[in-house]
């Protein structure tokens, strides 16, 4: 069955609202929210669902992540995490190819490695800085106490995050970092 044409039963609704199922059953009651009873249990016809999802939190564009990393493994597992969340995901193998996509793209927030061939992430950072000296940055680096941790902090403030990261961590600093405005999944 196509899903536009299914209905949904609470827990199903609140699920895909994000929500609690007892706040769905509640709009369900106060009429706030498209259903109808089937019984005793409140059903969601999907398409409904949607369209007033969408005329209650219409959808702001996400926030841009430009992910600087050589490992492309690495930056595909983040990509994949931010994607799942809502976010755009920008990607570049190293720094000269991250300040090309600086400047033809909009992006809220940089995730940086530091240790890579060409230009490193502090020489990144020195040159992003030039153009965009109030973009935040979060440092995603094996060697937290090294020397480039130290030069790349001269260019202004950033974010150190230790590999390995998990996906708690990862989102918790881009959330921090993004601020709540800037989220973009609304939740009831």
């Amino acid at each position: 069955m196509d899903r536009s044409a299914k209905a949904l039963n609470a827990q199903e609704a609140a699920l895909f609202l994000g929500t609690h199922v007892e706040t769905v059953r509640r709009l369900a009651r106060r009429g706030g929210i498209p259903a109808f009873k089937v019984g005793k249990d409140w059903r969601f016809h999907f398409k409904a669902l949607q369209q007033w999802s969408e005329a209650q939190y219409p959808r702001q564009n996400p926030p841009n992540i430009l992910v600087v990393d050589d490992e492309e493994t690495i930056r595909r597992v983040i990509e994949k995490f931010l994607t799942q969340e809502g976010y755009g995901v920008l990607q570049a193998a190293d720094g000269r190819e991250g300040l090309g996509l600086l400047q033809g793209n909009s992006i809220d927030l940089i995730l940086l490695d530091l240790k890579m061939p060409g230009m490193n992430g502090p020489e990144f950072l020195r040159q992003m800085r030039r153009r965009e000296s109030e973009l935040p940055v979060i440092i995603i680096t094996g060697f937290p106490d090294g020397d480039l941790v130290m030069r790349a902090m001269t260019h202004g403030p950033v974010t150190l995050l230790a590999k390995p990261l998990t996906k708690d961590m990862l989102l918790r600093a881009v959330r921090t970092e993004l601020g709540g405005a800037n989220q973009p999944r609304a939740r009831l």
